[in-house]
């Protein structure tokens, strides 16, 4: 375990992925912490309809600003492009190389993840590609537990430079 992990965290370690393009489905707005889940809840639902039989994996937010509102974007990956409606927004992700924590518990617990990658980030002297996505392996009306929650935090990075 390094020196910036707490023992009682149930996140693992950062990891180096690549994320792959493709298309996705997207809500943004800036909505105030306490309407934070109710945003969500309707925002999944106007994406799945939308997506149709589309959906290629779990659901995910980008946080673009943390403030008094957060700016988010309540986001589903796709097989293949769809066409927005309403305040939905057809999207195309960037790949590339990612950090990758896992969480564990709830999701008013995530600090700790956030940490780890500040520290793999410094340690690793990278920089963000894009905004932080918290991809909801889970679901609260799945599992009603919060301490069984699983959510990845991936944070795009730019590439490594020349050595």
């Amino acid at each position: 375990m390094s020196g910036w992990e707490k023992e009682d965290t149930m996140d693992t370690a950062p990891e180096v992925t690549r994320l792959s393009p493709g298309p996705a489905l997207g809500i943004r707005a800036e909505v105030a912490l306490a309407d934070l889940s109710r945003f969500f809840g309707e925002a999944f639902h106007e994406l799945v309809e939308v997506a149709g039989g589309e959906i290629a994996g779990p659901p995910f937010a980008r946080y673009h600003h943390f403030g008094d509102l957060i700016d988010v974007e309540v986001m589903v990956p796709l097989r293949a492009p769809v066409a927005g409606k309403g305040r939905v927004e057809a999207v195309e992700l960037a790949g590339g190389p990612a950090v990758r924590v896992r969480h564990l518990g709830p999701y008013d617990q995530l600090s700790s993840t956030y940490t780890a990658i500040e520290h793999w980030l410094e340690d690793n002297h990278r920089e963000r590609a894009e905004p932080v996505r918290e991809v909801y392996l889970t679901s609260p009306g799945e599992v009603p537990d919060p301490a069984q929650w699983i959510t990845d935090v991936i944070q795009p990075v730019t590439e490594p430079g020349p050595a």
